[in-house]
Formats: structure tokens, C-alpha cells, sequence
């Protein structure tokens, strides 16, 4: 029973790398990190901006929650809480679809 609390933090942290991994290579390549303001022009780059910020998310969601934490934590719970089962989700996609996990 242990074993599935590993494999769910493993799918977890997954997500959280892959977003780090997103949000530092769009910084580096724009010298901006990801955020919504991005989008609000429609260009040729858009497509490249919404993958970055779907891979970004959940770290984004992670980090502003924590940040709000000592302001209103009901609300940075809730925001901390979505950025979990996010990245948890989008790792247990990149587990399974590239690393044959099942």
C-alpha cells in the first residue's frame, strides 16, 4: 500500500520538473519567464507559448501558492492543491506516454 503514495509522488514531482524544465528553456530562449500575459497577441509563436504555459502551470500554480500562504491559506491551499493533481496528471501523462510506464 506504501508503494502507491511512491509512485503518486513520482508522478507529482514528474509533472513539477517537466513545468521547471518548461519555464526555465522559455526564459532562457525569450529572456521572460512564462506567464499569461503572453498570450495577448495572436502570432506565428503562439502555438510555442500555450505549450510552454501548459507545461508551466502546475509549477506556477505550486509557487503562487506557497508565496500566498501566509496571506490567506484557505485560498493558497486551493491554489497549491490545484498545482499538485496538475502536475500529477501531466506526469503520470509523461510517464506513460514516454517512459512505457503502467
Amino acid at each position: 500500500m506504501d508503494a502507491i503514495y511512491i509512485l503518486w509522488a513520482l508522478a507529482a514531482l514528474t509533472g513539477l520538473v517537466a513545468g521547471g524544465l518548461a519555464g526555465s528553456g522559455f526564459a532562457l530562449l525569450t529572456g521572460a519567464p512564462p506567464r499569461l500575459g503572453l498570450l495577448h497577441r495572436i502570432d506565428h509563436l503562439t502555438p510555442i507559448r500555450v505549450v510552454a504555459l501548459c507545461l508551466y502551470g502546475p509549477l506556477g500554480f505550486v509557487r503562487a501558492g506557497f508565496a500566498e500562504l501566509a496571506h490567506n491559506p484557505l485560498v493558497a491551499l486551493a491554489v497549491l492543491a490545484m498545482g499538485l493533481v496538475w502536475s500529477f496528471f501531466q506526469g503520470v501523462f509523461i510517464l506513460t506516454t514516454f517512459f512505457g510506464f503502467t
